[in-house]
């Protein structure tokens, strides 16, 4: 699939995409989808309103982020961000540790640590977990809800293990795309 099959938002340059990542957020949208359909329709899940990906590309040290909470039938909109522009990010993947946000307005309207997209969505608490298979770096998944303080130890013990899958669906793409 080519550039047309995604609708692409570069947050870093107006450089054409990558068609090896292309490819790759092509054949992750529809499963990582169905994933969160899962996690949505689990009991004790229903304030969890927002999943998305955040890809690492080796080659250019960027992410492809793009939103998994949409069923429209359309390819996602996906947005590039430059590792090197995001030192929180790099310290994060390094980790191996999820970040728990518990309460978004405790960043006010204009934090630079969220896009805009994800300060509009009504979330208001998030947790970030990077992805790893082999000790490589693959990216990260974000999860949003509704409420405060809702990524409390049980709730961030399922999702890990949804991580878990995230990651193997991330490195099928990968290698599907022959990234």
């Amino acid at each position: 699939m080519g550039r047309s099959a995604l609708a692409l938002i570069s947050a870093s340059s107006s450089r054409p995409a990558p068609s090896r990542m292309d490819r790759a957020v092509a054949w992750l949208s529809d499963p990582a989808r169905r994933l969160h359909r899962m996690l949505c329709s689990m009991q004790g899940l229903s304030a969890l309103r927002h999943v998305s990906l955040s890809v690492h590309d080796p080659v250019t040290d960027m992410l492809w982020a793009f939103s998994c909470s949409t069923d429209d039938g359309h390819p996602p909109e996906v947005q590039e961000i430059d590792m090197n522009n995001a030192p929180s990010l790099v310290l994060l993947a390094g980790s191996h540790e999820p970040r728990v946000i518990s309460d978004l307005t405790e960043f006010g309207e204009e934090s630079r640590f969220h896009t805009p997209g994800a300060r509009k969505s009504g979330n208001r608490s998030c947790m970030t977990v990077p992805l790893h298979y082999d000790g490589a770096f693959l990216g990260f998944v974000i999860f949003g809800a509704t409420v405060p303080n809702f990524f409390g130890p049980t709730v961030q013990g399922v999702l890990e293990t949804y991580s878990e899958a995230f990651a193997i669906l991330i490195c099928r793409a990968l290698e599907e795309a022959a990234v």
